[in-house]
């Protein structure tokens, strides 16, 4: 087993640099505490729909792993484990995003700050825009990852009946969301919870530019997977289908813009920003 999860990490860079980012960016948010109980919620919540899944269709719908082509990754209970725990960098970044766009700012040139308070962060909108970006993550996502023999991926899985959107099925979008909710939250409650205890989420932790981590983040993670497809539909590799697989990247960058643009718009924001104290 150890051996097949370092082998993961390993051939899976990309979700071991993605992980080590969520792990600051988390810890400077809200501390160890939160962040291991995020970690661990986020990961139970994914295995067990993934493995409802892969045996009953619920709640992604049905698709079936090539175990063959995983046979040097860790597996538990059917599922690839580097897949499972990408949900909580995943999730938590978008639970991040969605406090950038609900949160004012303080902006003193580069050094942007987010000043989320526990009611926004703990918020009915903090929660469904949250889930709603991780679903858009998804959107981008799923349709490469189903191409995944003609990238560094793999071909590790495939749905026997294929949907509408490149391949993917609506079921699978609407199982984001709902692994979405309750990872955020269940969160949201333990957070609250700690807060009644007297554990603050660590606040006084700033770095600069602090503020950025998260869009950045997100942005990186969609644009990556984009860049991926742009990359797959320029390939001269036998087998793609050149027109549909533009049309995929064309598509995704359509969803994106205007999200990218409004977290723009949010650093422009004059009404939106909290002016830096004077010393």
């Amino acid at each position: 087993m150890l051996e097949s999860l370092i082998w993961s990490f390993v051939h899976r860079p990309y979700v071991t640099l993605f992980m080590l980012f969520f792990l600051l960016l988390a810890w400077l948010e809200q501390g160890w505490s939160r962040t291991l109980f995020w970690i661990l919620s986020s990961y139970l919540i994914a295995l067990a729909a993934e493995w409802g899944s892969i045996n009953h269709g619920i709640p992604f719908g049905e698709y079936t792993y090539h175990y063959e082509a995983l046979s040097h990754d860790l597996v538990i209970v059917g599922v690839p484990f580097f897949d499972t725990l990408s949900f909580s960098f995943l999730s938590y970044v978008s639970f991040s995003f969605a406090q950038f766009f609900l949160s004012p700012l303080s902006i003193q040139g580069l050094n942007i700050q987010r000043h989320s308070t526990p009611l926004v962060r703990n918020s009915a909108a903090t929660l469904f825009l949250g889930s709603y970006l991780m679903v858009v993550v998804d959107l981008i996502v799923d349709p490469v990852a189903s191409l995944g023999k003609f990238w560094f991926l793999g071909d590790i899985y495939h749905y026997p009946n294929p949907g509408v959107h490149f391949g993917v099925t609506f079921a699978n979008y609407c199982g984001w969301f709902v692994v979405a909710f309750l990872t955020l939250s269940i969160n949201q409650r333990f957070d609250l919870w700690l807060n009644q205890r007297g554990q603050a989420r660590g606040e006084n932790r700033k770095a600069p530019a602090l503020g950025l981590f998260a869009p950045c983040f997100w942005a990186g993670i969609v644009l990556f997977q984009l860049g991926i497809t742009y990359w797959i539909a320029q390939s001269p590799q036998e087998g793609i289908d050149h027109e549909r697989v533009t049309l995929q990247a064309v598509t995704g960058s359509y969803i994106l813009a205007p999200i990218l643009l409004l977290a723009v718009m949010q650093l422009l924001k004059p009404s939106n920003r909290i002016e830096p104290r004077q010393n």
